[in-house]
Formats: C-alpha cells, sequence, structure tokens
C-alpha cells in the first residue's frame, strides 16, 4: 500500500514543505512531489523565500565552517608529520625535534602507568625488594621530563643525554640477545618486541648522529665522538657487572 504523503504534508506550513522540496535527496520521490504539489495550491510570500534562503544559507556556513575546521587539522597534522610521511623530502631539524617529544612524551605516560602500577604492586608484596630494574624505571620519572626540556629549549645536553641513552640501551639489550634467545622456552619472552625494541633504540641513535640533527642541537662532531665512546665503556662495564652479580 502506497503512502499517502499529500494527507500528511496538507497540514505543514510552507516553510517545512520548502525544507522538503530543497532537499529531495533526504526524501522519497513520492513524498517530494507530495510537498511540491501541494506549494503549487499556495500562495508563497516573499518573507517565505527570504527564511528558507536564511534557513539553507546557515546550514551551508556551518558545513563549509566545519570543512575548513577539519582540513585546517588536517593541514597540520601532514605538516606535523612531514619528515615521516615525506622521508624523502629534506624537512627542517625542528619538524623532526617536535615528533621526537611527541614520542617522548607519550613514551613518559607510558613509563609513569607502569610505575605506577609496579608501586602498587610493590605495596602490596611484602617479600619484594627493589632491584636494578624497579630502580631505573623511577628514574626515568625523573630523567624523561629533564631530557625533554633540555630537547625543547634545543640544547647540545639534551641530544648528548638522548643519544647515550639510545645507545646505551642498544648495547645492553643487544649483549642480552644470546640468554633471550636461548631461554625463550623458560622466560616465554615476544621475539618480535624485543627484536623491535633495539631497532628502535638503533634508528634513533643512527637518526641523532645525522649531521642535520646534531647540527641543529650545536653538537660537533668531536662531542658525538666522545659521546658515543663514554657510552659504549659505560655500557660495557655495566654489562660486565651484571654479569658478575649474577654469577
Amino acid at each position: 500500500m502506497n503512502f499517502n504523503f499529500h494527507d500528511k504534508y496538507k497540514d505543514y506550513s510552507n516553510i517545512e514543505l520548502l525544507k522538503i522540496v530543497r532537499q529531495p535527496n533526504e526524501y522519497q520521490t513520492d513524498a517530494v512531489d507530495a510537498a511540491t504539489s501541494i506549494l503549487k495550491e499556495r500562495e508563497i510570500s516573499e518573507t517565505d523565500i527570504q527564511q528558507i534562503d536564511a534557513y539553507f544559507n546557515e546550514i551551508d556556513t556551518k558545513a563549509k565552517l566545519k570543512s575548513d575546521k577539519i582540513n585546517s587539522y588536517k593541514g597540520k597534522a601532514a605538516d606535523f608529520l612531514e619528515p615521516i610521511l615525506k622521508p624523502s623530502v629534506e624537512v627542517k631539524p625542528v619538524k623532526w625535534l617536535n615528533i621526537l617529544l611527541l614520542f617522548i612524551g607519550l613514551q613518559y605516560v607510558w613509563i609513569f602507568y607502569n610505575s605506577i602500577k609496579t608501586l602498587v604492586s610493590f605495596s602490596r608484596c611484602n617479600s619484594c625488594t627493589f632491584d636494578i630494574t624497579m630502580t631505573l624505571t623511577f628514574v626515568s620519572l625523573i630523567y624523561i621530563p629533564v631530557v625533554f626540556f633540555l630537547l625543547y629549549k634545543k640544547t647540545r645536553w639534551g641530544w648528548i643525554l638522548l643519544f647515550a641513552d639510545n645507545l646505551f640501551t642498544f648495547i645492553s639489550s643487544l649483549s642480552q640477545s644470546y640468554i633471550f634467545f636461548t631461554y625463550q622456552e623458560f622466560h616465554r619472552g615476544d621475539s618480535s618486541i624485543f627484536l623491535f625494541s633495539i631497532l628502535i633504540k638503533a634508528a634513533f641513535a643512527f637518526f641523532l648522529w645525522r649531521v642535520p640533527i646534531s647540527d641543529f642541537f650545536g653538537v660537533t662532531h668531536k662531542a658525538k665522538k666522545d659521546t658515543a665512546i663514554v657510552t659504549t665503556v659505560i655500557a660495557i662495564l655495566f654489562i660486565g657487572a651484571m654479569e658478575l652479580h649474577y654469577l
């Protein structure tokens, strides 16, 4: 049975009918035909026309403002992520710095969350004691904001600390590879996550070593070389001390 739109719309105002006629894609064809037929039987005033025009102009204006806002956000996001979206294009180091700061900020949020969980678990465990891993985790809560601030201020110490951190973690993690894969059936660690973390640290160290980035922070080649040597020596000594501790 066909629905009688004419009977439904016969008591509608001119404005309501004009809204239907001006939006044919939003209604069934029979509904639009019925609204058109009823309007032909009526007198449409200039006020009605002005009112309906103002109604749709407001809709168009809001839609345009919304579209412009979305396009603005897309443009800002594309500009922010340019180093990642267009890696072959030479990008200003300051854009890399913005992404780096975002990454460090997200890393801090994650470490903070895990530290709180660790602290809660520790408070409920009477036999638990602080080990080196837990100590380093809580030290990170102070260390990361310091590095973030130094990087934000574009100081050479920001570069030095971040490079040393990534190189140190890369070397120490790499030294654990043999034990990790040899005894994986016992600790059941995720190989992909373990390898990915090593690659990330190596990639960060390589990225920071690049001349445009180190120059941006005012780090000389000698400072880079000294930082790499000192960090490597400290990492080797740390690995040796940890092995002696567990012997």
